[in-house]
């Protein structure tokens, strides 16, 4: 196995930090052959998709039933999502290919 390079391995920890700099980071010419960082850009986008589909629900949804119980649901929610950010971003950072269940399957399939 091939060391990842310095260049790439910071593109794929970026590329977590938004859905904005995944999507700049698919499309910049100078990642398109690199499989290592366009499965973390891909995964990232699929990620934050769901987070944030998932957070416009909740919201919708305590405007009708219990506000309370979203409110906790979000800060969970919210505190796992941060959770899961930054190891995939040291993940990433240390050149390691890390799948998180269901999206590294889709994003290993897109790139």
């Amino acid at each position: 196995m091939t060391p990842i390079p310095p260049a790439e391995r910071a593109a794929a920890a970026v590329a977590y930090l938004t859905f904005v700099p995944a999507a700049v980071i698919l499309l910049l010419p100078a990642f398109r052959k690199s499989r290592f960082v366009r499965f973390h850009a891909w995964q990232s986008v699929l990620l934050w998709v769901v987070f944030l589909v998932l957070t416009m629900i909740a919201l919708f949804l305590s405007n009708v039933a219990a506000a309370m119980v979203f409110l906790l649901f979000g800060i969970l929610a919210s505190l796992a999502m941060l959770f899961l950010w930054i190891v995939l971003t040291l993940k990433a950072w240390q050149g390691e290919r890390f799948e998180v269940p269901l999206f590294g399957e889709l994003a290993a399939r897109l790139n």
